[in-house]
């Protein structure tokens, strides 16, 4: 859907310009989960201006919405679905940056990762689930890439099954005194 944009003759449009937009906004949540992550892992301060970042990824989904929107004033029948598909997209990469202050607020609140401690090797080994993940994304998106697409959506699965068990394992730990909150 996106790779039609992107090969034809609508290189000037409005919604090409979004769709530029919204990668930026995926290379941006990119650098900023990989400096909340070494943040995390380190103790030290991240090196990228998380909450910057976070703000221009927001600014960058208004803009995105604001030319979807235009060309879809000025053609309302042309790339109708490619257009509510980025919509709901550019919605999720938002959220990229929600995510990675979250991870911020981890590393503000006290908890330290211990080298080696079972509680980093699970937060690790998430990270490497992710992180190619942007770029997987990425490529899926521009080349219009569904068999990527979906290889991309079964780690999601995963990821969220590795979640869901680090944190029941680091409730138990909390309850049994093994861990501090």
């Amino acid at each position: 859907m996106f790779k039609e944009i992107i090969d034809t003759d609508k290189r000037t449009s409005l919604l090409y310009d979004a769709l530029q937009e919204a990668l930026k906004m995926m290379e941006e949540g990119e650098r900023m989960f990989a400096a909340s992550c070494d943040s995390l892992v380190s103790g030290d301060p991240p090196q990228l201006d998380v909450a910057r970042s976070d703000r221009d990824i927001n600014a960058g989904d208004r803009l995105v919405r604001r030319m979807i929107f235009q060309h879809l004033t000025l053609n309302p029948q042309q790339d109708l679905p490619a257009s509510l598909a980025l919509i709901t997209v550019i919605y999720d990469m938002e959220r990229i940056g929600d995510y990675a202050k979250s991870l911020l607020e981890l590393r503000g609140s006290g908890m330290v990762l211990q080298e080696g401690g079972a509680d980093t090797e699970g937060f690790c080994s998430l990270r490497e689930m992710i992180q190619p993940l942007f770029n997987q994304t990425c490529r899926a998106f521009m080349d219009s890439d569904d068999g990527l697409a979906r290889e991309v959506m079964a780690v999601h699965e995963e990821v969220k099954k590795r979640v869901d068990e680090l944190t029941a394992s680091a409730s138990e730990a909390i309850q049994k005194g093994r861990m501090t909150p």
